[in-house]
């Protein structure tokens, strides 16, 4: 027979980290981060998604899937435009941020701010709680 308990907490076997994976992995902390990252250079997609992986010490990775939908709804709401550059060997899809996109990043950032300080309390006090340290 099965022991179930042991497959409660299969999700820590994983090589990704489940705590960075649940809070970061977040659409809306990507689409944040996305806006901070173009917030000063263009980026093709594949840079944005290994910037996301490198700020997160590769405990989390977002998938394509993951990524291009967001950078899809970011343009349409007018965040974000995008342009083929010929420039490389193949071409490649450079996202910039546009001026409503440099005003939302502005706008939300002090959240942004607010919020991570907020979470970072949260945690500290669970991981208190639970090691006693």
């Amino acid at each position: 027979m099965e022991n179930r308990n042991e497959r409660i907490f299969d999700f820590c076997d994983k090589k990704k980290n489940f705590f960075v994976a649940s809070v970061f992995g977040a659409k809306q902390f990507i689409t944040f981060y996305i806006l901070h990252l173009l917030s000063t250079n263009p980026m093709y997609g594949e840079a944005i998604s290994k910037n996301v992986s490198e700020l997160l010490s590769n405990l989390w990775q977002p998938s394509p899937g993951f990524i291009y939908p967001i950078l899809k709804r970011l343009e349409r709401h007018g965040l974000l435009k995008g342009e083929w550059d010929y420039t490389e060997t193949h071409p490649r899809y450079l996202y910039k941020l546009t001026d409503k996109g440099k005003e939302e990043y502005a706008k939300y950032k002090e959240v942004f701010s607010t919020k991570l300080d907020e979470l970072v309390v949260v945690l500290n006090k669970v991981r208190n709680e639970i090691f006693d340290k």
